[in-house]
């Protein structure tokens, strides 16, 4: 069994402030980090690829059936909103304990207050977000930060390694697994390798 689907955006159209570049891919650096730092707890990841549609997506994680589905998210305004937000599809359940625990996480590590945790099922006149509504698994959509404000796109790019770690301690939350910190090559290995500062 796959312990978690990780889904991050396919958005490439989505291009933020300034050098951030596409919200696809900054934030499958971000789930290359949590990734990693799954895997090396012992837990079992499947992941989308950029070359999947949304509801390819979906299906391929209701096909794996994991334990979580985690869904990794940059957002959008209007240029002057900050801060992380997470979206459960209801509250109740694992579905908002996880988004609970990644919300948390973020904001440990956050430059600036966060939008909290919020129900998807309100929006789109009842339909909520798409991946929330038809992902079987208990589930969560994370938005990082929002890459069309300056401040806020320049803390993703320079912060990839420790928001992609916040998420896996928020996941490693939810399935009861103690966090290991991981040796301080490895860490300056990541930060060299995924910040850009």
């Amino acid at each position: 069994m796959v312990d978690v689907y990780l889904s991050p955006s396919t958005q490439e159209f989505n291009i933020g402030y300034g050098s951030y570049g596409t919200e696809e891919g900054r934030m499958n650096q971000v789930a290359d980090v949590v990734q990693y730092e799954l895997e090396r707890h012992g837990v079992s990841v499947e992941r989308n690829s950029p070359s999947m549609s949304l509801r390819e997506a979906v299906e391929q994680s209701n096909a794996v059936n994991p334990r979580l589905h985690v869904a990794l998210h940059s957002n959008a305004g209007d240029g002057l909103s900050r801060g992380a937000e997470v979206y459960t599809h209801r509250f109740g359940g694992t579905g908002e304990e996880l988004a609970d625990n990644l919300y948390e996480e973020l904001q440990m590590i956050s430059p600036t207050q966060g939008l909290g945790v919020k129900e998807s099922a309100p929006l789109f006149g009842g339909q909520g977000l798409y991946e929330m509504r038809y992902t079987r698994a208990p589930a969560a959509l994370v938005e990082v930060a929002f890459h069309d404000n300056p401040a806020d796109a320049q803390y993703i790019i320079s912060n990839i390694y420790q928001i992609g770690s916040a998420v896996a301690k928020g996941i490693l939350d939810t399935l009861e697994i103690p966090y290991q910190q991981d040796t301080a090559e490895n860490v300056t290995f990541l930060k060299n390798k995924y910040n850009n500062v």
